[in-house]
């Protein structure tokens, strides 16, 4: 079955179809190899994609809208009526935690003007070290931790206007 996603706002076309031992996953007609762990690590799974292990972490914001954690980078899922629904100007001005983690570094501070892309914080989980980009342009409203603070997932950790 073929189904449409929005994956960081760009249209894709996923296929999935499962094996005894493995899942074909075709994603815009390019074609993976996956195999995912049945156990998990503080939510964490471990996913063998052709021949490249990634940690996966994946939060359910919403019916048909999803949250990914997938080796260091963040992505947002939406299919079906989650399609139509774009993000609003709120949510994209505040930048959430994607995972538990501790802030290790600020790379900016308030009243920063910020590019879409533009590296704002580095957060450590399972001692892997990821950096946490700006969803949009902006200038930096408010930060919300402190380098050394631990944080949850989904907390608030910058504001963006």
């Amino acid at each position: 079955m073929k189904k449409k996603l929005l994956i960081n706002n760009k249209p894709y076309e996923l296929e999935v179809s499962e094996s005894k031992n493995n899942i074909e996953v075709r994603l815009n007609n390019k074609t993976y190899s996956v195999n995912i762990s049945k156990t998990t690590f503080n939510g964490f799974h471990s996913v063998l994609i052709g021949n490249k292990t990634v940690e996966v972490f994946c939060q359910q914001k919403a019916e048909n809208h999803f949250i990914l954690w997938i080796d260091q980078q963040t992505y947002e899922v939406k299919s079906g009526e989650a399609l139509s629904s774009g993000s609003s100007e709120e949510e994209s001005s505040i930048i959430h935690a994607p995972m538990p983690g501790l802030i290790v570094k600020l790379n900016v501070k308030q009243g920063d003007s910020v590019s879409k892309g533009s590296p704002i914080l580095i957060l450590e989980a399972m001692k892997m070290q990821n950096e946490l980009k700006s969803p949009r342009q902006g200038i930096v409203k408010e930060i919300l931790v402190k380098e050394g603070t631990k944080v949850a997932l989904e907390d608030k950790l910058v504001t963006l206007e």
